[in-house]
């Protein structure tokens, strides 16, 4: 019996390196999205932490100032990672989008090999039946004489 030899083998290979890229693209957008995510986080427990040490102790102008100052400066810096953010998501979707894409590519090359391998099997059998039909009829031949 021959061997089953799939034509886009090599195709289909292809096809699943690049499914693979964009699905590591794709989770290393989703690992830099959690950590500015976590930033932010951070950043407002750092002010809420501010906040509270200043409402305990009395505070002089001067580091009244500071901390309005300290305060703005965390607020510039959760905008632009908030910035990031969208910047980040879009990037996402996008990479979804393309990921999806070259799933539904690989499942199509994966489905056309499936059939082709059906055909190769069906073929196969019909060949091997009719070699067992010549045998038999070969047998019965030899036997009537």
């Amino acid at each position: 019996m021959a061997k089953f030899n799939y034509k886009f083998a090599g195709i289909q290979k292809i096809k699943e390196s690049f499914e693979k890229k964009a699905q590591k693209e794709l989770s290393f957008i989703d690992i830099t999205i959690n950590k500015k995510q976590k930033q932010i986080v951070d950043l407002q427990n750092e002010v809420e932490l501010h906040r509270s040490e200043s409402r305990k102790k009395s505070i002089k102008v001067s580091e009244l100032k500071f901390h309005q100052g300290f305060q703005h400066q965390i607020a510039l810096k959760t905008e632009a990672i908030e910035k990031e953010l969208v910047h980040l998501n879009n990037e996402r979707e996008r990479k979804l989008e393309e990921l999806i894409i070259k799933s539904k590519e690989h499942k199509v090359l994966n489905k056309l090999e499936e059939r082709h391998k059906e055909d190769f099997y069906s073929e196969q059998n019909k060949a091997e039946s009719i070699s067992i039909d010549e045998i038999a009829v070969q047998k019965f031949a030899r036997r009537d004489k």
